[in-house]
């Protein structure tokens, strides 16, 4: 039965076949094959893949027409049609071949064959550039440690449907709001889900429609549209300015910053002008007496802290921030008067915090404002997180820095703790009685404690102000510690013992993993946005400071595909650094940190010379020039070996 089926198939698969000489089959209308309507009289052109990725290297194969070609144009146009590639090409028995390096906006690039004395091009060909944020080195300590984050943070992704509408946020990894957001834990997660994150703006929409009719904006969200603001608080109004700023620079979403400008305004006045929150004597924010940016009192305090309230290095460093962005958003919608105004108050906020909060050797944890007995205790000599941030956030000056740096590795040395991670260094003694918790006695929690988040923040600080060794040595810390541990907790004890406080503890704390990727992507990789969506960049690779000899690096936005790419490679045989790279941007500003000993003598791009600068940060050593990031072409620095001083 089945060899009868096989044969009836194949007799009426030969009385359906076209005939080789065009004859139709019988009872079939006739027909005539036309040349000039058949391939052979246009070419074919095809690509080694319908896919790639920024600076992969695309290879275009030509098959001449019919009668025979000697010579061909190819050209390559980005998905704006702006061409960005071309070549004649002679042909060789009807065939072609050719390479480039994919380049320019994500999406569907188009690919031109044209023969000779021809206008219009006689076939085309798409294929898609897709980009993710990766970096590739082939050492495990940096090229796993984004792909684990996010994995780990989006188990944290919560997205609620509230009565006012959609909300997506991230979760805190020890909150007692279980289905609810605090505003600080999910934008302090910013700096890494914003590179795979589509929905960035609807959580903070609900955030900016609660705000109350003075300008104060609340701590959290419930998952049923509840709002909750823990009095104490006094950074809640820096944290959603900055949170705006930040996510406008991912989307670029200009019509949505312009409409949450005004509430930004209305926020910043409130917690200007609140006695709460506001010392007129020395123009700065303050807050009732806690654990440096913690939501907490002393505990058992009758008087709700009405008596105790200081000036904190936290909350200075968040407020000039938060200056600054308002200067630049205003700056990029064309106010010039506003931005203005707002660069001024940073500056002059600056100058008063510093005044006030700086000892000669590291910022205070903070100053009272009334007198705070405690007891034999020398508060001023706390090591206090905020320091990580004044040196993140621009309060701190280059050499402030690096004296800050220099502070954390000695008590590392001298305390022997895991991790020079301190929310406190020392916490409060537990015999002054402060904290009755048993996750708020001395070395824990916000009392001592070890956060990844201040590790990750004293990490990009380290690689901003010319300790870029030492850097690496805390990113490398930290990798051997996700890899033997699984994840990172909110905190820990000082000998690296997790620490628990709610049954709500979960190891992918977004506030803290998020500052660890910002400190491999714009510490050591060295991409950091300038202007939003990456138009123009600072671009300061730092593999120098490794062992490494090549790297390739991409940091795309999810939510706009605006994205920027390199590769590096450092040739010790001949003394040069090379580097290509693309992006959907227009220039990128570049500080290659070079390697010891070596004397940059020239800079070229596309093989042309290009004028540089040697800019030193204490003992590193930058070469210092610009480059379009659209057709820059490969740079290349040739070094010589300097002579020991």
């Amino acid at each position: 039965m089945q060899s009868q089926l096989l044969r009836a198939s194949a007799v009426l698969l030969l009385m359906c076949s076209p005939s080789v000489s065009g004859e139709a089959p019988s009872g079939a209308p006739a027909y005539q094959i036309r040349p000039e309507a058949t391939v052979g009289a246009f070419g074919v052109l095809s690509t080694d893949a319908k896919v790639y990725r920024p600076l992969d290297t695309v290879t275009i194969g030509v098959r001449g027409r019919a009668a025979g070609d000697a010579k061909c144009r190819i050209r390559v146009c980005d998905p704006n049609q702006r061409p960005y590639f071309e070549t004649e090409l002679t042909l060789t028995d009807n065939r072609a071949e050719t390479q480039f390096t994919a380049a320019g906006p994500l999406g569907a690039h188009y690919i031109y064959l044209f023969w000779p004395n021809q206008k219009r091009h006689a076939r085309y060909l798409n294929f898609q550039l897709e980009a993710e944020t990766r970096v590739e080195t082939g050492d495990r300590d940096f090229d796993d440690l984004y792909p684990f984050t996010r994995e780990s943070m989006r188990l944290g992704r919560r997205q609620y449907e509230t009565p006012q509408g959609r909300f997506v946020g991230y979760m805190s990894a020890d909150t007692n709001h279980f289905d609810g957001i605090w505003l600080r834990d999910w934008i302090y997660g910013l700096p890494a889900y914003k590179f795979w994150e589509l929905d960035m703006t609807c959580g903070l929409d609900r955030f900016l429609e609660a705000q109350t009719d003075n300008g104060m904006v609340p701590d959290g969200i419930e998952r049923d549209g509840r709002t909750w603001r823990v009095g104490l608080e006094s950074d809640v109004e820096y944290i959603i300015t900055l949170a705006v700023w930040q996510t406008w620079m991912a989307t670029g979403d200009d019509r949505w910053l312009e409409r949450a400008l005004p509430k930004l305004e209305a926020a910043l006045n409130y917690i200007r002008s609140d006695p709460k929150h506001w010392d007129a004597e020395h123009r700065l924010i303050k807050r009732q007496h806690s654990c440096d940016t913690w939501d907490f009192d002393i505990d058992g305090a009758s008087d709700k802290g009405q008596s105790r309230h200081v000036i904190a290095t936290c909350d200075q460093s968040g407020y000039f921030l938060a200056f600054r962005a308002m200067s630049r958003m205003y700056e990029h919608l064309g106010k010039p008067a506003e931005a203005e105004r707002w660069a001024k108050e940073a500056d002059e906020y600056r100058q008063r915090a510093v005044e006030l909060l700086w000892d000669g050797g590291k910022f205070l944890h903070h100053v009272h404002l009334e007198p705070i007995d405690h007891g034999n205790f020398d508060e001023r000599n706390q090591l206090a997180m905020g320091n990580t941030w004044a040196m993140t956030r621009g309060l701190a000056t280059a050499e402030q820095s690096r004296q800050i740096v220099d502070e954390y590795r000695r008590r590392h040395r001298e305390t022997g703790d895991a991790y020079p991670w301190w929310s406190l260094q020392p916490g409060y003694p537990d015999e002054l009685g402060y904290f009755g918790r048993a996750y708020c006695k001395q070395g824990g929690y916000a009392n001592g404690g070890l956060m990844p988040w201040v590790g990750g923040e004293l990490c990009r600080g380290a690689f901003f102000c010319g300790r870029e060794r030492y850097a690496v040595e805390l990113l490398r810390q930290y990798a051997d510690h996700l890899r033997r541990t699984g994840g990172a907790q909110v905190w820990y004890w000082p000998n690296g013992e997790p620490g628990h406080r709610t049954p709500n503890e979960v190891p992918y704390a977004s506030w803290g993993m998020a500052e660890w990727t910002s400190a491999l992507v714009e510490g050591l990789a060295g991409v950091r946005d300038q202007s939003g969506q990456l138009r123009r960049v600072e671009l300061a690779p730092r593999w120098s400071a490794t062992p490494l000899r090549e790297a390739r690096v991409t940091a795309r936005y999810a939510a706009s595909q605006a994205y920027f790419a390199y590769r590096w490679r450092r040739d010790e045989a001949d003394g040069t650094i090379r580097l290509t790279c693309s992006g959907s941007g227009e220039q990128a500003d570049l500080r290659m940190l070079l390697p010891e000993g070596c004397e940059p003598v020239a800079v070229r791009v596309q093989e042309k010379p290009v004028p540089f600068e040697v800019a030193h940060v204490d003992q590193s050593r930058y070469a210092v020039f610009s480059v379009p990031i659209q057709g820059g072409g490969e740079v290349v620095i040739t070094c010589q070996r300097s002579s020991p001083k």
